[in-house]
């Protein structure tokens, strides 16, 4: 504030400064301006120009004067005004340190809220032993540090000061159990909250006013509980004197009130009751008091005599008591051995087995049909053994069977007392007998088993199950419509197969159905009504001799049926139906077929044979005179002549190969090609594949590498057809390799199979054509731009799996192409897989 008014009487005295200034410039500017206006005017007027001039150099110079003389004063009471604040600037910043020293001193913390707008500010720290964080943003978040009571009575308070300016001191308890002295204090529109560290005995007087005020409050809590439980309760002093009662004791005693009880000695107990309980707290040997006692005692509330348990417990200065009503608890305990006596006696006339055993597994009833059953010592039941000690009793005296691992076996039928839903087990008894035990858990603890004698029953059930079994078996699980009609013809009983296949309703196939009803809806539905006409007559016609009458019949729907009339015992017939329409159209389809594939196994020989004839004989000749010209037999022939027929005698060897892998695998997929098997060796197997592509591999600078794994090298197969497998392979490899490459031809042979594998460095195939380049009529060009005819690797295939072999593209290799082709030592002659292989 000091400095504001100091720099705003320093700006006025600025401003007047410059007012003076302006003016002075103004009065010059002013009379220079006359003075050459007068000159313009009157030039030759110089005596009254002068006059004028001397009169306004005059005024001038009394305006400065006056103006300076004013301005000096002004000055001087600047000068004053300025040593003043100065002065009153010197005592603020005093008061300010003085304020900041106290905001700082130590073992202290204050927070000052400025507007409710505004975040709270935080100066000072608390020591680190009242668990008070030091972090400003955490030390506001009051509720986490403190404990849960602390914080909520601070949180009101700081509530009633900021927003009615309530002062307040608290003393608040932080989470590590330190204790705090808080004041808050209001100023204008700011709060203030000091935080001060307790030490010493004031810090040991907070922990006890604290203490002090909880135990009240668990106190007058623990009243409130005692007043509103409906057991009289009530406290003594040291001289066996009532002093506190809750409304229950009031009540019991038949007082008006507390006080009125206190006052008048209304005792619930008796005095010698209320003597004998004083002198048991007392021992013997001194003067120190028993913790608890618990008796029960007759006591009379309201004119009835009640049973109670009375618990006292007694302390230093006297004695609290409680009393529980157990009348009604006694009450039901008797008519509770009321009941069991009665329900002994009623076990005791059953022929089931029951034996009762307690939380403990002590056995605590068992009846008669029991102790017969197990005919164990009476005194060893008498003795209440424990369940675990009876079933061992059971197997010494070998009354049950024995069991593989009998400690496991025994722990999981005890395991029931740990369940809460009963348990079903059955026992086959040494003697043939067996039990159906059934174990029931209590819910207050304990087990009743149950052993009931099931042989009889097992033996009724077992043969009503095989008769049943045989209705299940025989009628509805077979996919026959079967009926069985009495002599009368009734019918007995059908199957669901028969209800469906006649669209019967479950009316038309219920028992005793006579069957001229059935006759009315089933004869419409075939072609031949008369059948059903037999059928009644074999089921109620009387003849001597029976005899099973079958046949076929056609429903209207196209359906084909079997039908079956058997007689059976007691006079009864079987009537069955079998829907075999799709055997006999699977019939047709079969001969169909086999008449379409005999037809074209004849077009195939025929093709053959056709083309065995109408191909070769061209080529054969073509060949002939292709080698009559390229040996000049008939002339000279000049260079274009010579490599023409050259042309010639090529194409024509590659037509004849064409022509004859196109034959060959006809005639494997017609199944007409016969392996002319004999044993070969493996190194001259390789060595004539290799002289056979030696001109292919010179024309595109290739070299050829061979190698062999394995010892013994002789095998069994047809040597042609292996020649050609290896030369279509080779060839193969030749087409898509680059110009002076190198191809691998390797063999490994073992006790079982004959390995062939040729590579090359070509451009690979793709993995999605791995199957697909052993097919019939498709090239893989592998971007060489060369297409063939596709055969060559379909024929290695083919003859391949005739020998009973497999063949594949190697998958692991990175760069090229790797085929193995994969032959058995020993093939077999069967050569059906090769052909269903190759169509």
């Amino acid at each position: 504030m000091i400095k504001e008014a100091f720099h705003k009487k320093a700006s006025c005295l600025n401003l007047r400064r410059g007012a003076l200034i302006i003016a002075s410039m103004l009065a010059a500017t002013a009379v220079g301006a006359e003075e050459q206006s007068f000159t313009e005017i009157l030039p030759d007027q110089s005596i009254i120009n002068s006059g004028v001039m001397a009169i306004l150099f005059v005024g001038a110079f009394a305006f400065s004067m006056w103006s300076a003389t004013w301005l000096i004063r002004e000055r001087r009471q600047l000068d004053n005004s300025n040593r003043s604040l100065a002065m009153e600037l010197a005592d603020i910043k005093a008061q300010h340190d003085r304020a900041q020293a106290l905001l700082d001193i130590p073992d202290q913390r204050v927070v000052i809220w400025e507007s409710a707008a505004e975040p709270p500010i935080c100066r000072g720290v608390l020591p680190s032993t009242t668990g008070a964080p030091k972090d400003s943003a955490q030390f506001i978040e009051f509720d986490v540090w403190m404990h849960p009571q602390s914080a909520q009575a601070f949180e009101k308070a700081v509530s009633r000061l900021r927003e009615h300016a309530e002062g307040f001191d608290l003393t608040v308890e932080s989470e590590t159990g330190a204790m705090i002295e808080v004041q808050g204090r209001a100023s204008g529109s700011r709060a203030f909250v000091r935080f001060i560290n307790l030490s010493g005995d004031r810090a040991a007087l907070a922990t006890l006013e604290a203490q002090h005020t909880q135990l009240l409050e668990t106190t007058d809590t623990m009243k409130s509980l005692l007043e509103a439980i409906p057991f009289p309760t009530w406290l003594r002093d040291n001289k066996n004197q009532l002093t506190w009662a809750n409304t229950a004791y009031v009540r019991a005693v038949g007082g008006e009130s507390l006080e009125a009880a206190c006052r008048n000695g209304d005792h619930l107990l008796d005095a010698n009751e209320r003597t004998q309980i004083h002198n048991l707290h007392k021992q013997t040997d001194g003067d120190s008091f028993s913790t608890h006692i618990r008796k029960r005692l007759p006591v009379t509330v309201s004119g009835d005599r009640r049973i109670m348990d009375i618990s006292d417990v007694s302390y230093e200065s006297g004695s609290a008591g409680m009393a529980v009503d157990m009348s009604e608890v006694e009450e039901v305990r008797a008519q509770l051995q009321r009941t069991l006596e009665s329900h002994s006696q009623t076990m005791n006339q059953l022929t089931t087995a029951v034996a009762i055993f307690n939380e403990k597994k002590h056995l605590v009833f068992f009846n008669r049909a029991f102790e017969n059953l197990w005919e164990l010592d009476r005194k060893f039941l008498d003795s209440e053994p424990d369940n675990g000690l009876f079933f061992d009793a059971m197997r010494e005296a070998g009354m049950v069977a024995e069991q593989p691992d009998w400690k496991k076996w025994r722990n999981d039928l005890l395991s029931v007392y740990q369940e809460s839903q009963p348990q079903e087990h059955w026992w086959h008894l040494p003697d043939n007998r067996t039990l159906r035990v059934i174990a029931n858990p209590h819910k207050q603890g304990g087990v009743t088993w149950v052993f009931e004698n099931i042989t009889e029953q097992l033996e009724l059930e077992s043969r009503y199950i095989s008769l049943t079994q045989v209705q299940g078996e025989t009628l509805d699980q077979l996919n026959e419509a079967i009926a069985v009609f009495a002599p009368d013809g009734l019918l007995k009983l059908s199957n669901p197969s028969f209800q469906k296949l006649w669209q019967l309703t479950d009316e038309e196939v219920a028992a005793d159905t006579p069957i001229a009803k059935l006759i009315e809806h089933c004869a419409k539905q075939t072609e031949y009504p008369e059948i059903w006409e037999l059928f009644t007559s074999g089921i109620t016609g009387i003849s001597e001799k029976r005899t099973t009458i079958d046949g076929r019949l056609k429903l209207n729907n196209d359906v084909i049926l079997d039908y079956a009339l058997l007689p059976l015992p007691n006079g009864q017939t079987m009537l069955s139906f079998a829907d075999v329409t799709a055997k006999v159209g699977l019939e047709h389809t079969l001969i169909e077929r086999n008449e379409a594939l005999q037809a074209a196994e004849q077009l195939k020989n025929a093709f053959i044979d056709h083309v065995s004839y109408e191909f070769r004989a061209p080529l054969t000749s073509i060949m002939g005179f292709a080698e009559i010209l390229e040996q000049q037999v008939f002339g000279q022939l000049n260079e274009k002549q010579a490599e023409y027929v050259s042309h010639i005698t090529t194409s024509s060897n590659v037509l004849h190969n064409l022509v004859d892998n196109l034959i060959d695998l006809a005639a494997v997929n017609a199944g007409i090609m016969e392996l002319e098997l004999k044993q070969l060796d493996l190194r001259e197997t390789l060595r004539a594949a290799s002289n056979a592509v030696a001109e292919q591999l010179q024309d595109k600078s290739l070299k050829l590498n061979i190698s062999q794994i394995g010892g013994s090298s002789t095998y069994v197969a047809d040597h042609e057809r292996i020649q050609q497998i290896l030369s279509n392979l080779l060839a193969n490899a030749i087409t898509h390799s680059p110009q002076g490459g190198v191809i691998q031809l390797e063999s490994a042979y073992n006790a079982q199979h004959v390995t062939l594998r040729v590579s090359d460095e070509g451009g690979g195939i793709p993995e999605d054509q791995h199957e697909i380049i052993f097919e019939k009529f498709n090239s893989n060009t592998q971007g060489q731009g060369h297409r063939g005819a596709g055969l060559g690797l379909a024929l290695v295939r083919a003859l391949t799996e005739l020998h009973g072999g497999t063949v594949k593209v190697d998958g692991r290799v990175e760069a090229g192409t790797s085929i193995i082709c994969q032959l058995p030592i020993l093939p077999e002659a069967e050569t059906a897989p090769a052909v269903q292989a190759a169509q």
